[in-house]
């Protein structure tokens, strides 16, 4: 059985989303008015309960398991969950790259540029201890149109040596029980867009896209023209449905979700041509994809992980390389169907005869050359 045990000191889990239902600005942001508390205070229970009641429906209409957004989950809980990977993988986990966790769509760019900067400073108060994974870098929340986009970007920075990176969710889907996040269906060829997306360039910050498989052309356009900027596709670029129905229209027979799968293998393949994109392989066990036990049946173990997603993670090792893909846990969205052990595993099955020098870049060299985190 492959481990990494002599390969590497550690892990770096390059997608973890730390957040608390009282305290993260996603959630006070849509109570600000019944709360009358800032954001960095605890609720009164009767608004904890709306939050968590709140949460969990918006939570199951973008593929979240209600049970995730109702507790806390920081670097503690993290840690927890984490501790197996030792079993299986021979080394510990020892270094995160926390993401921001705005898992709803805002109210437009000032909205979420207001939301993010509120998040950065409850996620730099998080107690990173002896006995759990250190802090690598951190990924805000960010929309380049907005009008004070480059002014926003200096103020996150300054408080936060951490910030190496900023997500921007632009997915659209025509399925209308799939979230839209985006509000412009070509946002990425928009004036406003590139505008901001320039003063992202000249920071040196890693670009990290959330959009479903069927966008991945957009993707190519803004890496060709700016080439010397980091292009992060989260989530092996969310072919949406790929392994079960999802939604109300989306990979609902086996000849859909064929069509699904070769249109994401083409556009893979088309972006990879691309050197400055790099892929996250994460987002493993997501119900977007069609895979877990409520809808489909299709989950139960670390070997049926392992056939479910070898075909994909091979095809993108394959064109993008061993230098342009990076492990992401993207706990705990993940965890219901498959928790952090049993990716890393399903990830050893699959990729363990490609060589450790695959192994060495996927699980934490890539990471800590993108996002600049110290070994």
């Amino acid at each position: 059985m492959t481990t990494l045990d002599g390969l590497l000191p550690g892990i770096v889990d390059a997608h973890v989303h730390y957040f608390h239902p009282t305290r993260s600005a996603w959630t006070l942001a849509r109570f600000a008015r019944l709360a009358a508390f800032p954001a960095r205070r605890l609720m009164p229970l009767p608004v904890v309960r709306m939050v968590t009641s709140f949460g969990r429906r918006e939570g199951m209409m973008n593929g979240l398991d209600p049970s995730i957004v109702g507790a806390p989950y920081e670097p503690a809980q993290y840690a927890v969950d984490a501790a197996s990977v030792v079993s299986v993988a021979g080394v510990p986990i020892t270094s995160v790259v926390q993401v921001e966790s705005h898992w709803t769509p805002t109210n437009g760019p000032e909205s979420l540029m207001a939301s993010s900067f509120e998040e950065l400073q409850y996620l730099c108060g998080l107690p990173h201890r002896r006995n759990t994974p250190s802090l690598g870098a951190t990924v805000i929340a960010a929309d380049p149109r907005y009008p004070e986009f480059a002014g926003e970007l200096d103020r996150h920075l300054a408080y936060s040596e951490s910030v190496r990176g900023v997500r921007f969710k632009w997915a659209r889907h025509p399925d209308p029980a799939i979230s839209d996040w985006c509000d412009e269906p070509d946002v990425l060829a928009s004036t406003g867009f590139l505008k901001g997306f320039e003063a992202l360039a000249e920071r040196g910050l890693v670009f990290v896209s959330f959009a479903y498989s069927h966008q991945l052309g957009q993707l190519d356009m803004l890496a060709r023209r700016f080439p010397d900027t980091t292009i992060a596709i989260e989530h092996l670029g969310l072919p949406i449905g790929v392994f079960g129905p999802v939604g109300t229209q989306t990979g609902t027979t086996a000849a859909v979700r064929a069509e699904i799968l070769g249109l994401w293998r083409e556009r893979m393949a088309m972006i990879a041509m691309r050197p400055n994109v790099v892929v996250k392989v994460s987002g493993l066990g997501l119900g977007l994809l069609g895979y877990g036990r409520e809808r489909s049946g299709n989950i139960g173990s670390r070997d049926v992980l392992a056939d479910m997603m070898g075909p994909l993670l091979l095809h993108v090792v394959d064109h993008f390389g061993p230098d342009r893909v990076m492990f992401g846990s993207d706990s705990p969205v993940d965890r219901p169907n498959a928790p952090i052990a049993m990716t890393v595993g399903a990830l050893l099955d699959v990729l363990g005869g490609r060589g450790d020098h695959l192994l060495q870049q996927l699980f934490a060299k890539n990471a800590q050359r993108i996002y600049r985190i110290e070994p």
